[in-house]
């Protein structure tokens, strides 16, 4: 049986294998008449905002960011659910500007970057967010991670659900993706399991993302998921200088 720390590994992973996929910035959306985002906008912006190694103590660099790989994935969630969740369709259109990608190699293992995405208008930033965040939007979600997990071949099962809101008065949600063995009755009470949290906002033109892998014992203890203390600390960060530049 593989622990849990072993499959955070692979996750972390994947997300750099990810991150360093793209090289192109463009304007999220089409049909518009609005001047597209640059790309040295979209980096100048990213670097305001995104998190830096100052934001992290004890974490160690795992990943170089924005002046060694530049890019994201293009789209902040992935052309499948985009197609289902009946919001914007922007994947393939908009690549973001991630953060270094972070991480504490001390058991249990955490993972962390954030990502900047452009998109058309404040208006399309929005209407991604309140698509995806959406019952629709959740559920097409879970489709596609029970969709990767039969095509990759491991025996895994995952399970996704919404966390209660991170900032009081702020914009900002975010969902959960259990990952458990399929021996399991439910990820969310498997020992053996680990999970990512997305939390994410609009800010003008712009959708600010935050990602935290990491096993059950980082999990806040409640009736409902929870972001972490350091999850709500991070993306408060990243809210306060996304506002502090909004354009």
């Amino acid at each position: 049986m593989r622990s849990p720390g072993y499959r955070i590994v692979v996750v972390s992973v994947v997300v750099v294998a990810l991150i360093v996929g793209g090289v192109t910035i463009a304007v999220a959306g089409s049909g518009s008449t609005t001047a597209p985002i640059t790309k040295a906008q979209a980096a100048a912006y990213a670097h305001t905002v995104n998190l830096r190694v100052s934001d992290l103590p004890g974490f160690k660099l795992a990943l170089a960011g924005e002046s060694e790989h530049g890019d994201a994935p293009s789209g902040p969630v992935p052309r499948p659910v985009e197609d289902c969740d009946g919001g914007p369709v922007v994947n393939g259109a908009s690549r973001g500007v991630a953060s270094p990608l972070f991480q504490k190699q001390s058991v249990p293992i955490q993972t962390i970057l954030s990502i900047v995405y452009p998109m058309r208008d404040p208006s399309i930033a929005s209407a991604y967010i309140t698509a995806a965040d959406g019952d629709r939007g959740l559920g097409c979600l879970h489709r596609e991670e029970v969709r990767k997990r039969a095509a990759s071949g491991l025996r895994e099962k995952s399970e996704v659900v919404a966390l209660r809101p991170p900032l009081a008065g702020a914009p900002v949600s975010g969902v959960r993706v259990w990952l458990c063995l399929v021996r399991d009755p439910t990820c969310k009470n498997s020992a053996d399991r680990s999970f990512t949290d997305r939390l994410w906002f609009a800010a003008g033109p712009y959708v600010v993302t935050l990602f935290y892998i990491a096993p059950p014992e980082n999990e806040a203890k409640g009736p409902e998921p929870l972001a972490l203390p350091l999850e709500r600390h991070l993306v408060a960060l990243l809210y306060n200088r996304a506002q502090a530049h909004k354009l």
